[in-house]
């Protein structure tokens, strides 16, 4: 069973040339580590963006994707990061 971590390293906001504060673009810089608990080895270990605002979380899937690890690593870590950055948003 894998472990994820991860650490918000960074945070820009974009700029789309829109005053409304409800409709800016964020994109957080995540660094990203999974771990096998039974070895302790590192399944994978990298950083990846993570564009968010008021409506929604959008992790790069291009960037995931791109990883050599296996297909549910690249899910759950999808699905897990987009978890991640929702629950911290108010914040970021």
């Amino acid at each position: 069973m894998p472990q994820f971590l991860f650490k918000v390293i960074e945070v820009e906001t974009l700029k789309d040339g829109l005053e409304d504060p409800q409709l800016i673009n964020k994109v957080a810089t995540v660094d990203a580590e999974v771990i096998d608990k039974e070895s302790g080895k590192t399944i994978y270990k990298g950083i990846f963006n993570v564009r968010f605002n008021k409506d929604g979380v959008y992790p790069a899937i291009k960037t995931i994707n791109a990883i050599d690890a296996p297909k549910y690593i690249k899910t759950e870590l999808l699905f897990r990061s987009k978890r991640y950055i929702k629950r911290l948003r108010k914040w970021l």
